[in-house]
């Protein structure tokens, strides 16, 4: 792919001379830029392989998505609404791509140390990354529409689909240009490593996003006829970016060329391209200079803040109540602060208390109708509920040994440690207490609001099932001493067998629970068993010794 988009360059190479660019050095650039490219895997991915197909990997993937909203979109019978819909769609997607995925390439500054210092001039350097840019949005605004495109073609004919294509490159244009407004409003308020923070909070959104829309859009759709949904035109539908795009293909579809169909026409096809020559001539220029200035904000020296103690009183307290010796306390919190510093950590983790937020609610609101409280009560779906943060501190678990950055491990070996489970014990209880507690806070209050104190001795016995469980899987693998491993060192295939492992053993504790929930005072009488059985794991998990380090 990259050899092909390199020869695509060629018919334009005497118009790019013109413009006082370098062809030869633009090739260069451009074939190493897209190498890198094709060997970067998605951010969403865990597992960090390199290969030299990540661009075609990532259509399909795009493809698949805009498949599934293609097809949801195609019984709809107005092209007013169905175009309005889809535009909307890869312009939001592009948005959320280029800031989630195209971050790390956008905001580096490696250009600059490498190529300035060099015989290249900046108009070939701003021009290779325009075109990089072009490129990556047409990669990726062409896979999500290809669906659609096909159905352009069957439906409407060649001609409408030229006219598609145009305004998709359109579409995409205008939303280089917000994207760029964004980046730019948001270097001008936050420091370089804020903003990174930032991207990766949205990235999470994203995941929740995708995942939410993927469990509750089919649901939504039993209520709504999308077949006879129309749009009628008000003044406020010219302020819309999909509406001026979509009014175009309706008007060419249906052959309507009023002012309304005409003004669209015009804004869909003048305000991108005015948008194009703004990001060129205006915010290309100041994107460099904030890049410079990023990169001079990193460099500087944090300041260290002296209330340290006064802003982890809360950490020091867990510390304290739940490690039995100096190390461990130590341990708990170091990964503590570590987890919420390790930004692939977060980014592997926090989308799962979506999820958790998701799937309530599909238990709470499963009933196509309304929400049924007497029905909901008479239920025993607060098992759901209750043992859902299952999957919270498993991923808690599991993603703790990696890291991005692992060779600053090796103070774990300096330390005048007799066995390393300290360690690894103090870890666990950090994360736990720091994510699970209070996720299963907020959980005992929705069960208690709706099924009442009852099911206090319920609550208990299920939260010390999950640790007991969760304990068991973590002790069981082989030991990894926290933020130790290389990320692209990460056995997928283990990982299914242990998610496996969890379901299964979540499926027989929420059995046993089911079935203990029958009988009287049964559940109370167990939980002082699962807390023996939690103290024994956490008592062998300390023993763990250095020759059992992986």
């Amino acid at each position: 792919m990259v050899k092909f988009i390199l020869i695509c360059l060629l018919p334009f190479k005497g118009i790019i001379r013109t413009m006082g660019v370098d062809f030869d050095q633009l090739r260069s650039i451009l074939r190493i830029k897209l190498t890198m490219d094709n060997r970067r895997s998605l951010s969403l991915s865990q597992k960090k392989k390199e290969s030299g197909n990540q661009l075609l990997l990532q259509a399909f993937v795009y493809a698949v998505v805009g498949m599934l909203m293609g097809i949801s979109l195609s019984s709809i019978k107005s092209p007013l609404v169905s175009y309005t819909v889809f535009f909307a769609f890869i312009m939001i997607m592009i948005a959320m791509l280029m800031i989630s995925e195209f971050t790390n390439v956008l905001i580096d500054t490696r250009d600059n140390h490498i190529l300035m210092p060099r015989p290249v001039n900046s108009r070939t350097i701003v021009m290779a990354k325009i075109l990089h840019i072009a490129f990556y949005i047409t990669h990726m605004s062409l896979s999500l529409s290809i669906f659609y495109i096909i159905n352009t073609i069957i439906n409407h004919g060649i001609f409408a689909t030229l006219l598609l294509l145009i305004l998709i490159v359109l579409a995409s244009l205008f939303t280089l240009f917000l994207t760029n407004i964004f980046y730019l409003g948001l270097m001008n308020v936050v420091s370089g490593q804020k903003l990174k923070d930032i991207i990766v909070y949205f990235q999470i959104a994203m995941a929740i996003l995708f995942m939410g829309a993927y469990q509750l859009l089919p649901r939504m759709m039993d209520f709504i006829n999308i077949a006879e949904i129309k749009m009628n035109i008000h003044w406020w539908s010219y302020l819309i970016p999909p509406v001026w795009l979509s009014g175009t293909m309706d008007g060419f579809i249906n052959g309507i060329y009023d002012w309304s169909h005409l003004l669209f026409l015009i804004l869909g096809i003048l305000v991108p391209i005015l948008s194009l020559f703004f990001v060129i001539k205006v915010l290309a220029p100041r994107f460099n200079i904030a890049l410079a200035q990023l990169d001079v904000a990193g460099s500087k020296k944090q300041k260290v803040s002296s209330n340290g103690k006064e802003k982890h009183k809360i950490m020091v307290f867990f510390s304290r109540l739940c490690a039995q010796t100096k190390e461990e306390a130590t341990a708990f919190k170091m990964i503590w602060l570590m987890s919420g510093r390790e930004r692939k950590y977060k980014q592997t983790v926090y989308p799962a208390f979506g999820y958790i937020l998701i799937f309530g609610l599909l238990i709470l609101f499963n009933s196509k109708k309304s929400f049924n409280l007497e029905t909901l009560v008479a239920s025993k779906k607060y098992l759901f509920l209750i043992y859902l943060p299952l999957f919270v501190t498993f991923n808690l678990t599991q993603q703790l040994a990696f890291s991005d950055q692992p060779k600053s491990s090796w103070f774990y070996r300096s330390l005048p440690l007799s066995n390393p489970g300290q360690i690894l014990l103090g870890a666990f209880k950090s994360v736990i207490v720091k994510y699970f507690l209070p996720t299963i806070i907020v959980i005992s209050g929705v069960c208690l609001s709706i099924w009442g104190i009852n099911l206090l001795d319920d609550i208990i016995f299920g939260s010390l099932s999950i640790i007991l469980i969760t304990s068991l899987i973590f002790s069981w693998q082989n030991p990894q001493l926290p933020f130790s491993t290389e990320r692209n060192t990460q056995d997928t295939g283990g990982n299914f067998v242990k998610g496996i492992l969890l379901m299964l053993s979540g499926a027989v504790l929420g059995g046993i629970h089911y079935g203990l929930s029958f009988v009287p005072y049964s559940v109370l009488i167990a939980i002082p068993i699962a807390i023996i059985l939690v103290f024994l794991n956490f008592r062998k998990l300390r023993k763990v010794a250095w020759n059992k380090i992986n």
